[in-house]
Parts: C-alpha cells; structure tokens; sequence
C-alpha cells in the first residue's frame, strides 16, 4: 500500500514539474501596446492600447501556443510588430514578432526571455495577425 501511495505520489510530482517546465507561461496580461512596422518608411508606427480583457485572453493563449526554442535566429527584415505586455505586478515585457518568418511560423522574440517562440498555428498566426491589424 506504502508503495502504491508513493508511485503516485511521484507520478504527480514530476507532471506538475512538467507542465510547469513546458508552459511558456504568459499569463496576468493586464494591457498590450503594439506598434506596426512601416517597412516602406523604416518607422514604427502609432502605438496602438489594448485593454479589452477578450483579447487580451485571446493575445495570452496564442503566446501559449508558441514552442520554445532556446536559440537565435539571423533575421534579414525588421520585425513585423513591437509589442509592450505590462502584467497585473507592473512588469513589462517587449515581445517583438516577424510575420512569415519561414514558410509555415510567425516568430516571438521577448526581451526578457532567452530564446524564441515558434509559432506555427495556422488559426492562431492568423488571430494574432487580425487583432494587430
């Protein structure tokens, strides 16, 4: 009995360390500013405010549907967009993101985080890209 309690004791143990290890874990998202690149002027354009909690949710669940790669990646274009996340504790955070950066993903740089994010949904690049446009 000692010893079945103590399997599964251990099995939740290292699912809890697992999903906590393999969640990119963008959450408590209170506002996102985004700015467009102009690649025809070389400028940012207007930084646009979003604090509708609906797209917010929408904006945090695709983040977290990006994999995680801890590497870098030349890039030959300016990103497509720079957005400023600022959390529920008054963090901010700049996720910069290049539309179309290989034939099938959109790729996610943050500042603060080592890495990028590869995001290869077709209905979330395609969300993602509705709501910043």
């Amino acid at each position: 009995m000692k010893k079945v309690i103590g399997v599964a004791g251990l099995v939740i143990i290292i699912s809890l360390v697992s999903v906590l290890m393999f969640t990119n874990d963008f959450s408590n998202i209170k506002k996102v500013e985004y700015q467009k690149y102009n690649h025809s002027n070389g400028t940012f354009g207007e930084v646009i405010v979003i604090d509708d909690n609906d797209r917010i949710i929408q904006i945090t669940k695709i983040f977290n549907k990006g994999k995680h790669q801890n590497i870098q990646y030349k890039k030959a274009n300016h990103e497509s967009f720079k957005l400023t996340l600022t959390y529920e504790d008054k963090t901010t955070e700049i996720i910069r993101i290049w539309g179309n950066m290989g034939r099938d993903f959109d790729l996610l740089e943050s500042d603060t985080r080592e890495g990028v994010y590869k995001l290869k949904d077709k209905k979330s690049r395609g969300k993602l890209f509705g709501i910043l446009n």
